[in-house]
């Protein structure tokens, strides 16, 4: 195509150019298509220089936003290709400054504009309710892809009132709609929204409406947090009724709510249904083997995965490595953590310096644990540091606790920023640190520890329960009951304060 397009030089081969548009993807190519259309005189049409940029966008960011600011004409087209491409790269934040470019511009944005703004919007955490009015100023606020990318955007940054609001004044509710609403509510985490989308699934069946894959993972994904195997075997009774086929994502999505809710033989069961395993399949596994304390057979199962060749993921070390840590096997683990990179090319994250901290706290090894974390590439977060500080208090090592202390308040984690810098105040540790002089008894330290968090405004969540009798989910707080000052003896009791 490129020699053929080396021969012409006449506007009316413009057919020609955009051909090898559509069949080159080589930034290289590309260039060299960019400058015979600027030759040709081709580039001074609107919708060839568009067709130019949208090429550019999807290959070389860099150069479609130079192709784009040297554009003599911009078009919607070309718009709407980089606030797409700046959408999925590094500054998503460039996506919004461009849409305020196409409106001053005079140019009224269209039905695909809304999704990757919206996504953009959604990654740099912006006011989503601003393009969402502004969706519905031009009458787009009930297409079907902007509906769904709304629901995304407000559950990404954890606004699901606004999601499920939008998604109740959808009239005509499509598969794709009610995926999201689903899937939104199981990214949440939180008890009462995990619930809510297994009542919509619910919903949804009661209504006559066929549930896809895509909608039965996600309802699974909501029974696996909340430990709910009653009704994840219902869904799984489901699958048979209204689908035929058992896909990978789907007999994932089945092994690891089994292995969250404890039921290891059911997911066995699945995990030897599944025709075509890949490396997610064989990773589920593996992390619900972890999960309940079954760690040497999880890394039988790991060494059956590299046996027949599928390829482990970061995703699959932190499982591996996780069943090292509570089943005791340091020198296993240590060895896999070393493979890691050495032989499966993997950069070592956060995670998984955070498991082999906790595998050798676990152990006692407090020194190594040290060293592992002064040897991290990065700074280490809370949660590193939180598992030093739980070893310290298992081992009742007072020579750590003033150490990590100072850490601590070196480091600012009291009062930390998270990846969107925003300060999260670290319950955790405040909390952990009074444990720990508390299992010494050195009462003064708790008491400057609490003065601490009612002076910041640390609010401690309360931690809950879950029980599953007979189809229905109990949750039971644990209160105090008595106290005795004379020999420090706190009587503690659970109360049930929820049946599902």
């Amino acid at each position: 195509m490129l020699k053929w397009l080396s021969s012409f030089a006449l506007p009316q081969h413009r057919t020609i150019l955009l051909c090898a548009l559509d069949s080159c993807s080589d930034p290289h190519h590309l260039r060299q298509i960019l400058a015979r259309a600027v030759s040709s005189g081709l580039w001074f049409e609107p919708f060839v220089s568009a067709r130019i940029v949208a090429a550019f966008a999807a290959s070389d960011l860099s150069f479609a936003q130079f192709a784009f600011d040297a554009s003599p004409r911009r078009s919607a087209f070309s718009y709407t290709a980089m606030i797409r491409a700046h959408s999925a790269g590094p500054a998503p934040s460039n996506s919004l400054y461009i849409f305020s470019c196409m409106l001053h511009s005079g140019l009224y944005p269209d039905r695909f504009v809304f999704p990757f703004l919206l996504r953009a919007t959604a990654r740099c955490r912006s006011p989503v309710s601003a393009v969402h009015a502004m969706a519905a100023r031009h009458g787009l606020d009930e297409d079907p892809h902007v509906v769904t990318s709304l629901l995304h955007s407000y559950g990404s940054c954890g606004l699901f009132d606004s999601a499920r609001k939008v998604f109740d004044e959808k009239t005509q509710r499509t598969e794709v709609n009610w995926c999201a609403i689903i899937s939104c509510f199981a990214r949440s985490g939180q008890h009462s929204l995990l619930h809510d989308g297994i009542s919509l699934f619910g919903q949804l069946i009661s209504t006559g409406g066929r549930p896809n894959g895509d909608i039965v993972i996600a309802a699974l994904s909501c029974c696996a947090g909340l430990g709910s195997m009653s009704q994840g075997k219902a869904l799984h009774a489901l699958f048979f009724r209204h689908l035929t086929d058992l896909s990978v994502e789907l007999g994932t999505a089945l092994i690891n709510m089994y292995g969250r809710c404890g039921g290891l033989t059911a997911a066995r069961k699945v995990f030897d249904e599944i025709r075509y395993k890949d490396s997610s399949t064989w990773t589920a596994m593996i992390g619900g083997l972890a999960m309940n304390g079954h760690g040497e057979e999880a890394l039988t199962f790991f060494s059956g995965m590299v046996d027949r060749r599928f390829w482990p993921d970061s995703i699959t070390f932190t499982a591996v490595l996780n069943a090292c840590s509570h089943a005791g096997l340091v020198e296993t683990g240590i060895k896999l953590f070393k493979d890691m990179k050495e032989v499966y090319g993997i950069e070592a994250r956060m995670e998984h310096y955070g498991a082999v901290v906790d595998m050798l706290g676990r152990a006692g090894m407090l020194e190594q644990a040290g060293q592992v974390v002064a040897s991290m590439p990065f700074a280490p977060n809370r949660v590193v540091w939180g598992s030093l500080l739980h070893a310290c208090a298992v081992l009742g090592e007072p020579r750590y606790w003033e150490m990590l202390e100072k850490r601590f308040l070196e480091l600012g984690l009291t009062v930390e920023q998270d990846e969107d810098e925003k300060v999260v105040v670290d319950v955790g540790f405040l909390v952990g640190l009074s444990n720990v002089y508390a299992g010494t008894c050195r009462w003064q330290k708790v008491g400057t520890v609490r003065e601490k968090m009612v002076a910041r405004g640390v609010k401690k969540e309360i931690a809950f329960s879950l029980l599953e009798v007979d189809g229905r989910t109990h949750r039971f707080l644990v209160y105090l009951n008595d106290v005795k000052n004379d020999s420090k003896l706190i009587i503690l009791k659970l109360k049930r304060v929820e049946s599902i």
